[in-house]
């Protein structure tokens, strides 16, 4: 469990990070649609062709859980590659 939450901070980080320096080629700018909002599962299909992103999608939106709606709003997401490097600093399979 620790190693997920240090996983989360970094990923947090990464995004802010990102955004701070206005690094547009290290990231997907999202536009959250409404059925996106009910479905972290989707908007992670829907931007890296894969359902394996949720965690990524729950950070940049904030939320703490699947069961939670996503803000209907722009979001930051890092691009695959940075978030699977992420994940292997971290010892995380799937976040």
């Amino acid at each position: 469990m620790i190693m997920i939450n240090e996983y989360r901070n970094a990923l947090r980080d990464l995004i802010q990070r990102l955004n701070n320096k206005g690094q547009a080629n290290q990231v997907i700018v999202w536009q959250v649609l409404l059925d996106e909002s009910l479905d972290a599962t989707l908007l992670s299909q829907r931007a890296y062709g894969s359902r394996d992103f949720v965690d990524v999608v729950m950070v940049a939106c904030e939320v703490n859980g699947i069961w939670e709606q996503l803000p209907l709003t722009k979001i930051l997401l890092p691009q695959a590659r940075l978030v699977l490097e992420l994940r292997k600093r971290y010892g995380v399979t799937n976040g």
